[in-house]
Order: C-alpha cells, then sequence, then structure tokens
C-alpha cells in the first residue's frame, strides 16, 4: 500500500486519474472473467449430470425391453412372434387389476382419452395397472413408430407385438395379452380385457369384480355372453365366414371382446391351448368361445351392465349434469367419438361420490337423443351431378 502511494505520488494529477482508471477497467475485467468461468463450470456440470441421469433411463429402459427366456422369438399360431415394446415391470407383486386395452397403432386420441380420464398414479391408488396392446403399421398416415416408441417411454404402458396392424389380425393381438399376462403379471387377481373404442366407468370396476365372487384359482370369463351365434355365409358382409376357416353350423357360446373379466390362470390355460388351435380371425369368437368351450370355461354373464348404444351414455351424461340422476351403466360403445371415454368419466364421477338421486324409471324409456352416424376419417368432397 505505500509503494503503491510512492508510484502515484511521482506522477501529475492527469497521470494519475489515467491509471486509476486502468487499474478500474482491469479489475472489473478480472470480476467479469471470473463469474463467466464459474458459469462455464457450471454449465458443463449440469449438461453432465443431465447425460448420466439421461444414460440411467436409458439403461432401464432397455433392461426394461431387454429380451429373455420368455421374450425370445416364439410361435404365434402361424407367426415366428417377439415383442416390440413390452413394458415387463408394469405390474408389480401387489398388482391386484390389470387392464388389457387392445388399440389400434394410430388411435393415439383414444389412448390420450383414457390417460386424461384416469392417470397411471390414480390407477394406482385403485389398486389397478393398463397395458395397451398394439401391432405395427409401417404405412399408417396419423403417427409413426417413432411417436409410438416417445408414447411407451413417456407412459410405460405400451405392449407391442410384430405383427401387422388389421382387422383380420386381432386375434393375434388378443393373444399376445393373454401371453404376457402368463409372463409378466400372473400375480394380478383379475384381467380386464377391453378395446379401446369402449367406454368403461372406471370407479366402478372394483364394485363390480367384488360382486363377481368368483374363485381366483379356477377358469371364468365374465362379460356380455353371446349364444346361438352362426358364421354369416354371404361374401358381402363384413363377417363373412368361410367354411375352410370354420365349418360348423354354429358357435359355442362366447363373450364379447368390448369387456370382459378373468383372471391370469385362465389367460394361461387360454394361450396354451391356442398353441394347438387352427388360428381365427373373429379374436373373441376364437379366444372365449372356442378356446373356452376346450377348456370347460364357465361363462359369467353381466350383460345387465352393458349398454349396446353410444347414445345411452351420452344421456347418461347430460342426466348427471342436468339432474344429478345416478347412470348404471358401465360398458358401453363410444360410437367414434374419441373423448367420450374421458367426457363420461368426468361426469360419473359426481355420482360415485354418492351425490346423484336413484332413477324412477330406467334410462333406457326417458333417454332421448339424436342418433349418430360414424362415418369414419376422411375428407369431404364435393362435386357436381346432373339430376336429370
Amino acid at each position: 500500500m505505500f509503494y503503491r502511494r510512492v508510484f502515484y505520488g511521482l506522477l501529475s494529477d492527469h497521470k494519475l486519474e489515467d491509471v486509476k482508471a486502468m487499474y478500474s477497467k482491469l479489475f472489473y475485467l478480472i470480476i467479469a472473467t471470473f463469474a463467466v468461468s464459474i458459469l462455464i463450470v457450471l454449465y458443463y456440470s449440469s449438461l453432465q449430470s443431465e447425460e448420466i441421469y439421461m444414460k440411467l433411463i436409458e439403461e432401464h429402459e432397455e433392461h426394461d425391453n431387454e429380451p429373455s427366456n420368455n421374450d425370445l422369438p416364439q410361435k404365434l399360431y402361424d407367426i415366428d412372434f417377439k415383442y416390440v415394446l413390452n413394458n415387463k415391470s408394469l405390474c408389480t407383486a401387489d398388482t391386484q387389476t390389470l387392464i388389457l386395452v387392445t388399440s389400434y397403432f394410430g388411435n393415439v386420441e383414444t389412448r390420450s382419452a383414457m390417460r386424461r380420464a384416469f392417470t397411471r398414479e390414480e390407477l394406482a391408488n385403485m389398486n389397478i395397472k393398463r397395458a395397451f396392446l398394439l401391432g405395427v403399421a409401417p404405412t399408417d398416415k396419423y403417427t409413426s413408430q417413432k411417436a409410438v416408441q416417445d408414447e411407451s417411454k413417456r407412459f410405460g404402458d405400451i405392449i407391442q407385438g410384430n405383427f401387422i396392424e388389421a382387422y383380420r389380425n386381432l386375434t393375434y393381438k388378443h393373444t399376445m395379452g393373454l401371453r404376457w399376462v402368463e409372463q409378466h403379471c400372473s400375480n394380478a387377481k383379475f384381467v380386464i380385457k377391453m378395446d379401446d373404442d369402449i367406454v368403461v366407468n372406471i370407479e366402478r370396476i372394483p364394485k363390480l369384480l367384488k360382486s363377481l365372487q368368483v374363485p381366483s384359482a379356477k377358469n371364468y370369463i365374465a362379460g356380455y355372453v353371446l349364444r346361438n351365434m352362426v358364421p354369416i355365409r354371404e361374401p358381402a358382409n363384413k363377417w363373412f365366414v368361410t367354411e375352410d376357416e370354420y365349418d360348423l353350423d354354429a358357435y359355442p357360446p362366447f363373450v364379447s371382446g368390448w369387456f370382459y373379466v378373468t383372471n391370469p390362470y385362465t389367460c394361461s390355460n387360454l394361450f396354451n391351448v391356442s398353441q394347438t388351435t387352427k388360428y381365427f380371425w373373429i379374436d373373441d369368437t376364437l379366444i372365449t368361445g372356442i378356446l373356452a368351450q376346450k377348456l370347460n370355461i364357465r361363462h359369467v354373464d353381466i350383460k345387465a351392465n352393458f349398454t349396446l348404444h353410444s347414445e345411452i351414455l351420452e344421456c347418461c351424461i347430460k342426466d348427471i349434469q342436468l339432474k344429478n340422476l345416478r347412470c348404471d351403466i358401465l360398458v358401453g360403445p363410444n360410437g367414434g367419438n374419441n373423448n367420450l371415454f374421458y367426457e363420461f368419466n368426468t361426469a360419473v364421477g359426481i355420482c360415485n361420490l354418492n351425490l346423484c338421486s336413484e332413477r324412477t324409471l330406467p334410462l333406457d324409456k326417458t333417454c332421448i337423443v339424436e342418433r349418430k352416424e360414424v362415418l369414419g376419417r376422411g375428407n369431404p368432397v364435393i362435386e357436381n351431378y346432373k339430376l336429370s
């Protein structure tokens, strides 16, 4: 400090001010350099931490999807089957109920509506797990395999097989679900199979399962039981079946694939007998009918919980919103409205809190709603036509 005062004393006032300014600039430059250095160190440290975190996630995902003895290629009817995506840690030792949803590859909106209605955490509070069953669709114009992989990473609920998505390939998807339960969710007490275009009152599922009173170690399937159904031999019909595909005059009793309840014991038995049975493309008829008959599986009819019309579900929603009237429907179609699953469960949540009154007349006697026809995806076309 003494030498600095002496040095300053040897300088003129003008030079002294210049030196002070130079020292001031140098001081601020050092401080700025130090601050920038600290920020750079923190930035690269955060990047390294993020890389480590992402690596741990990727390692977990790779471990969750790496092939085990159960996941190696195996015959599924006439194809060499393997999983494309397999969230095999989805079920845990204490899982009580697993919901298997057969979903088309491109039905992203429908899966989103189900997840918005009930998140994974909300289902877990009811001791329920949910998995979506998909095939592959390389030419789908609504989504991509990369998008489905990202969906699987985000939600951890996609099970995907290596068969092509097609209406006549639904049996592969259905059977894949049975196989997956046997391999990765055999501790569950109940297995629910449903389609992704079906609406279900999720909060009433525990009550339904409790009312079934079925033994856990026995073969059974509970659903909408169909009897005295015959093969359609008209070639123009969507469900046309040739005698080569099915040569008998009638189907055995079977359960609608819309929604049914069973257990891992039955799933395992159904999958095993499927290995020695000829492929048939109407999946619910084959699995809950033909295969069930071979195993003498007991059918439990719960059709009182179903409606066949989406308009009934819409009446339920309006009656709850306007009159607080209870809705006793558990299962019904979405009628092409991909968001109806969310809308319905949001509405019936009021009644599930015991805030609704009982009906004096059945819903089907009071429901007045516009009938809707779903034309499917597509673009409108306007053309001129001569009227004469």
